[in-house]
């Protein structure tokens, strides 16, 4: 059985409350000499090279910094998924700029590819004008969808996937799409759990134990009291409790330890073989 495993990168990291460090990181280096410089950079543009050299020495920090937060048992939870499923392919699926990708010294080489919200800058602004229009849920189906077909490409080129239309090839190597299963892991009820189940992954909601300061639940949760730090508006909280509540129904397991997630999946993937052979049977 072939498995597929999105997750939402902060998830993994504890970097979600230390969104700041980074950036102040950054400033803490490059600001001594910008002020230094400020009346030659006052008096003329400043090139189009230096933006984008000063961004991605930004970027660079960002994941270094998320490098640095990282949980600990997420480097083996990770190897021991490969090790279980050496078909597997995992991608991230995030809505910034947290590419596993380009955390080159963890998570880099667990994952096989990174969808994010700005890789679809149509589909971004669909999605938001959808969003405030809406009372109960929201099209989050395209960001999914994308992450799909990444996938899809991903299996073809290594054989595990037979091409729409294809011949038979290898049948022992290669599945159809509707073969596979699809494991989203995420924290995000409304948007993990319901933008994903709404395009047939099954999911995994992180709920995760007080140790690991997970935010997540905090920004949309149950109380109308809010953390200090949160910048939702009321209008935006009603709306995602709808969603939470409406995504509920989605959610296939919960996790509240990293090390449990293996065992998850596996219990997901024994779910999906048992409703397999019934369907067989009837």
């Amino acid at each position: 059985m072939h498995v597929m495993i999105c997750c939402m990168v902060l998830c993994l990291s504890g970097i979600s409350s230390l969104v700041l460090h980074p950036l102040l990181s950054f400033l803490n280096i490059i600001y001594p000499p910008l002020l230094n410089c400020k009346h030659s950079f006052a008096k003329k543009e400043v090139s189009s090279s230096v933006v984008q050299a000063v961004y991605q020495a930004w970027e660079m920090e960002r994941h270094h910094a998320a490098e640095r937060n990282l949980y600990p048992e997420v480097i083996d939870v990770l190897k021991q998924i490969k090790a279980d499923h050496p078909d597997v392919i995992i991608g991230a699926v995030t809505d910034g700029k947290a590419n596993p990708m380009l955390m080159t010294f963890t998570l880099a080489p667990y994952f096989d590819f990174c969808m994010s919200w700005e890789d679809d800058q149509a589909g971004r602004t669909k999605f938001f004008k959808e969003l405030g229009a809406t009372d109960s849920d929201a099209e989050l189906k395209w960001i999914y969808k994308a992450a799909l077909e990444k996938y899809r490409e991903l299996a073809v080129t290594r054989g595990t996937l037979k091409k729409k239309g294809g011949g038979n090839g290898d049948a022992a190597a290669a599945t159809s799409v509707d073969d596979k299963v699809w494991i989203h892991v995420g924290d995000d009820l409304a948007y993990d759990v319901g933008g994903s189940a709404a395009c047939g992954a099954r999911t995994i909601l992180m709920e995760l134990a007080e140790k690991y300061g997970q935010t997540a639940r905090h920004r949309f949760g149950s109380s109308n009291r809010l953390p200090a730090w949160s910048v939702t508006t009321k209008s935006e909280l009603e709306k995602r409790k709808v969603m939470n509540l409406a995504a509920e129904k989605y959610v296939n397991s919960r996790v509240s330890f990293i090390t449990r997630l293996p065992e998850a999946i596996e219990d997901i993937l024994e779910d999906c073989a048992a409703s397999d052979a019934d369907a067989a049977d009837e």
